[in-house]
């Protein structure tokens, strides 16, 4: 897939590197907490405060679709790309085609407050949630209706929720400074892994589904062996200030926090090229890779949308140069 063609502001970057230009996609009225990639490595979704849930195409920047949700926090796309999820302040999920763009169902008021993440099943039969309430509740996609009885997950309060790609399993991250591993059909836990001294913020599964990654308010990111239930290398000190979310691809996975995003190889764990910067008075809240690794896209504070082209960096790693890859130590981190 060729890179999006519009980019409207460098990234300043470390003396003697290659700069990574920023492209404005879009923005919303208010705060854009997640953004989401489709499986066609043309389009994201975005939810925001501005109640709101926008599909862009990144190339065009059109606005494709619009769909009112109250407060959405959180949105994710079916593997098939057929179908969105959204959930928000409402404390509800809502059901969009994403072909037609037509409201399929909900909103189905599951939570007792705020919905701060989703997930698609790999099948596209069941919707995993979580909330600020400290529930995990699984529903049928097509009824809304739970297949058991919300799970009282202990971690007072659920910020971060992800399928395995086997669909097996159902990971959390929560207030309590853990991670917990699900069975996805009867609801019983699987592991509790314990690792970090603040609050987990962000997870995501390796495309394998052999890895946990997660991310904190304590700035590390840990990479977790879910068979070994324990890390797999020290913590990643990632950034100076919290990390805000992580998304995964399956050579590299992205981090995000305060003003900027970093990239990182996931074989060697080094940091890659970037950082990828936005406004010193924005913030990154979400970020997303898309599936063929050319494109890094992030939604902020500030509502706004933004994507780099990252397939030179990622390249280097497809052709077995991940050795060749430049990457920084932490000391070169700026706030």
């Amino acid at each position: 897939m060729a890179a999006a063609t519009s980019h409207d502001d460098p990234s300043s970057n470390s003396p003697g590197k290659e700069q990574i230009h920023r492209d404005t996609l879009g923005s919303h009225k208010r705060r854009a907490w997640c953004v989401a990639p489709f499986p066609d490595n043309e389009r994201v979704v975005s939810a925001s405060d501005d109640d709101t849930v926008v599909v862009w195409k990144f190339r065009t920047k059109e606005r494709v679709y619009e769909w009112p949700h109250e407060g959405a926090t959180a949105v994710s796309v079916s593997r098939d790309g057929k179908k969105v999820v959204s959930g928000g302040r409402d404390c509800a999920l809502q059901l969009w085609n994403a072909v037609s763009g037509e409201h399929l169902a909900g909103p189905w008021k599951l939570h007792k407050q705020r919905v701060w993440s989703v997930s698609w099943s790999p099948n596209g039969d069941h919707i995993a949630s979580c909330s600020a309430d400290s529930t995990l509740i699984i529903c049928n996609a097509d009824s809304g209706k739970p297949i058991f009885e919300p799970l009282p997950t202990e971690q007072t309060a659920v910020h971060a929720v992800a399928y395995s790609p086997s669909g097996e399993s159902v990971a959390t991250g929560g207030q309590d400074f853990t991670i917990k591993i699900w069975d996805a059909h009867e609801g019983h836990i699987q592991a509790t892994l314990r690792g970090h001294t603040m609050s987990v913020s962000s997870v995501a599964w390796t495309k394998d589904g052999s890895q946990v990654i997660s991310g904190s308010v304590d700035h590390t990111v840990r990479i977790w062996g879910v068979s070994e239930q324990k890390e797999v290398c020290p913590a990643i000190q990632a950034h100076l200030h919290t990390i805000n979310y992580i998304a995964v691809s399956a050579h590299v996975f992205a981090t995000a926090s305060i003003d900027h995003a970093y990239l990182w190889n996931l074989k060697t764990h080094q940091r890659l090229d970037g950082p990828f910067e936005l406004s010193k008075y924005d913030e990154v809240n979400g970020v997303a890779l898309f599936d063929d690794e050319t494109t890094l896209a992030a939604c902020t504070e500030r509502g706004k949308l933004y994507t780099w082209n990252i397939g030179k960096i990622t390249s280097k790693i497809h052709g077995g140069d991940a050795e060749d890859s430049k990457f920084s130590d932490i000391d070169d981190v700026r706030i």
